[in-house]
């Protein structure tokens, strides 16, 4: 329970049996995790020997257009990405992970999939053109002999550890850069193209150059395939992603320029742009190097990242052999290596790489369709559980979704076809499978959030678990039309701008209340401030009676309260009580308001949440023990408010102080609720944190189970201000 002093159950468990560790000690940071297998994969092959031949059709404006428009769709793409890692908790599988989070194992497989084949069979290209690399350096070695001598050192390093792969990726790095260096150096010992060519010819059309280059722009996903292995996926990989994915953008665009002015139109067509990337370089070997150790790396990430999302996927029983490709090893997924690497094998033995790699490309774009389509619908449904820390606008995951779709459609429509079948096919098997996913995703949001011919579907949808979709629903009992108008604004700044409000009139017998200003309240409520709010009236003379049959009546409706709301002004010891019965029989959680005589809800600003002394086991789970909606409400509050909230807790004993700010330090960090909200914590007693404690529009404790109206009012006395007093139903999570 949150509140100090009215909390019994001080040895409550925390969670849910679930335990959620705040930090990772061990893994690969943003640097060696995402941010260098990512670059080091976008600057491959293409770029030694694509780009020239690209600048030598389209000119250097024309080759920077067709870069942008490559880079659009990947760079919305890593936008999207970046938000939707900030606001789960991304496990192991990378984008199979995010997809299956939000829209479910059957939809995260059918693109996990053909993702993992895409990423895998890549591994195939980059090893081929590292062949092309190392036969302009060394013509005379056996191509097969090269082949299979990359192949077996590639996944020999990506087998025995990750570590050790992306340890080499350290000299692989400052071999490009040097070859990077190389290249622009050259301008100043080779002649320069006198007239360089601004805008080209486009004798092969620009939608041809598109899909030839777009390859070079598809590796910002392998950042994204390590989540498993990063110390911190949330923090990692929206920045490694995005600063590769920037400064990727940046040296494509430079090479363009260089291009054009290191050689004719000509000569980078008939050369291919490989030879010119070499030979008008100022160091010829230090690029050969480059060339080679580019696509060896590429290949490398490949076989590391691909293993990881099969990994995945078998450990969710999406594929036959789940049991045997799900084993890790010292933390190493090396079934699923082999498994890779024995399709990569046979790729390079009897595939025809030119063929599929059409079919690869409209994999990847489908995976970038689906990363902004999450996104975009977590965004319109507004659930109070997306609260990313990196919010980007709606016209990105727009621009992302769309520029995918006609990328599929301009480089060949067949194939993208025949690919959008293969997804669709997986999906229908994996839906007949009817598989247990082990998290909530955002098919409940959904449905209620669309018109009202989606509500027979969405009751079909199993209602336990639903934290993701958890939004407030008061049910509001009254006596009189003033105890609702006066708190008309504190109910919907408790549920804007998706919860729910029944308000439900108690008249006794013989009373002459009509309630007909009641139907103006609400129809405001639901006009002005877009709530889904109803209203009614009932004879009683019971007021825990009315109260215990409207929650009967209304617990088989479509947006059934899960919140019980009342002000404590004129109410006795027995509502309480029967409030509190009625809320433990219908799983409903109860918000009590004390206001301050005087001070009501001052500047409706500041919000003090008071947490409950945990020590000595101050241990963070999925569920916490009356804390979750307390931390909802605060946020809504702070939100509605445009305020701040201050978390306060008082330990006793001095060793418990770092113990306590750690907590509420995790507690925000996986709430995401960092912005404008304070930790404060103090040693002594409660009654003297209570009279010493800082200014605040409203106070919010936790409620015990057995509490009266007199303990509550002293608490408004000893903190001179208003209060609310919460307690869980048992159905949010704070961290969902």
């Amino acid at each position: 329970m949150s509140g100090q002093g009215l909390d019994e159950r001080d040895d409550a468990p925390l969670s849910g049996g679930v335990e959620i560790a705040p930090h990772r000690t061990r893994g690969f940071g943003t640097f060696s995790g995402v941010f260098r297998p990512t670059i080091l994969t976008i600057l491959g092959v293409m770029m030694y020997l694509r780009e020239g031949w690209l600048v030598g059709h389209a000119g250097i404006a024309g080759a920077i257009l067709v870069i942008v428009c490559c880079f659009l769709i990947t760079g919305a793409t890593a936008l999207s990405l970046s938000s939707i890692t900030t606001n789960i908790r991304v496990s192991s599988g990378g984008v199979f992970s995010i997809i299956s989070q939000s829209l479910g194992l059957e939809v995260g497989g059918s693109i996990g999939i053909p993702f993992f084949l895409a990423q895998g069979l890549s591994a195939a290209m980059y090893l081929y053109g590292f062949y092309e690399g190392w036969s302009y350096a060394f013509p005379n070695h056996p191509p097969a002999a090269i082949l299979s001598l990359a192949f077996l050192a590639a996944v020999g390093l990506s087998y025995i550890s990750a570590g050790l792969a992306f340890r080499i990726q350290i000299v692989i790095l400052i071999a490009v850069s040097v070859a990077l260096a190389s290249m622009f150096t050259g301008l100043g010992v080779h002649p320069h193209n006198p007239e360089p060519l601004l805008w080209g010819e486009f004798d092969v059309s620009f939608r041809d150059l598109f899909a030839v280059f777009f390859p070079a722009s598809t590796g910002i996903m392998v950042g994204a395939s390590m989540s498993g292995s990063l110390a911190d996926a949330r923090r990692s990989i929206p920045r490694g992603t995005m600063a590769a994915w920037a400064i990727a953008l940046v040296v494509y665009c430079a090479l363009a320029v260089w291009y054009g002015n290191i050689a004719t139109s000509q000569e980078l067509i008939d050369l291919d742009g490989g030879l010119i990337a070499a030979d008008r370089s100022y160091y010829q070997k230090a690029v050969l190097v480059g060339i080679i150790l580019s696509c060896f790396c590429a290949a490398l990430s490949s076989l590391v990242a691909a293993p990881r999302v099969l990994q995945a996927l078998a450990a969710n029983q999406i594929i036959p052999c789940h049991a045997s490709l799900a084993k890790l090893v010292k933390g190493e997924p090396r079934n699923a290596t082999l498994a890779t690497a024995l399709l990569v094998g046979l790729a390079l033995i009897f595939g025809d790489l030119n063929g599929i790699a059409t079919v690869l490309t409209m994999f990847f774009l489908m995976a970038y369709f689906s990363i902004n389509t999450v996104l975009l619908l977590e965004q319109q449904l507004q659930l109070i559980s997306f609260r990313p820390e990196f919010r980007v606008h709606t016209a990105v995951p727009v621009i992302g979704a769309a520029s995918s779709l006609m990328a599929m459609v301009a480089i060949n429509p067949l194939v993208g076809l025949l690919a959008l079948s293969v997804s669709v096919g997986i999906y229908v098997y994996l839906d007949r499978r009817k598989l247990s996913t082990p998290w909530e995703t955002v098919h409940s949001g959904l449905f209620f959030s669309i018109a009202n011919w989606a509500a027979k579907r969405a009751s079909t949808v199993d209602q336990k678990g639903l934290e993701r979709a958890w939004r407030p629903n008061f049910l509001i009992p009254i006596e009189r039309e003033a105890q609702f108008e006066g708190n008309f604004r504190f109910i919907r700044d408790l549920t804007f701008s998706q919860g729910a409000v029944h308000v439900l009139g108690i008249r006794t017998p013989g009373s002459q209340s009509t309630f007909h200003g009641l139907r103006d309240l609400v129809h405001a409520m639901q006009k002005e401030d877009k709530l889904f709010a109803t209203h009614a009236a009932t004879e009683s003379s019971s007021f825990g009676a009315a109260v215990r049959d409207s929650a009967a009546l209304l617990s088989g409706t479509f947006f059934r309260p899960n919140l019980i709301f009342t002000s404590i002004e004129s109410r006795s010891d027995e509502d309480i009580q029967a409030i509190m019965h009625v809320a433990r029989e219908h799983q409903m959680g109860v918000l009590l308001l004390a206001a301050h005589p005087v001070a009501g809800l001052g500047r409706e600003r500041t919000v003090n949440l008071w947490v409950r002394d945990q020590s000595p086991d101050w241990q963070l789970g999925l569920k916490l023990a009356n804390l979750d909606c307390a931390v909802l409400m605060s946020y809504q509050l702070q939100k509605n408010w445009q305020g701040t909230v201050r978390l306060l807790t008082v330990v006793r004993e001095a060793n418990h102080l770092e113990l306590a700010r750690t907590f509420l330090t995790d507690l925000l960090r996986l709430a995401r609720m960092s912005k404008n909200v304070a930790i404060d914590v103090r040693q002594g007693s409660f009654a003297t944190a209570l009279q010493d404690a800082p200014r605040a529009d409203l106070h919010i404790f936790g409620l015990a189970s057995e509490t009266t109206v007199t303990s509550m009012r002293t608490l408004v006395q000893s903190v001179e201000g208003s209060c609310l007093f919460v307690l869980d139903s048992g159905s949010e999570s704070a961290l969902a």
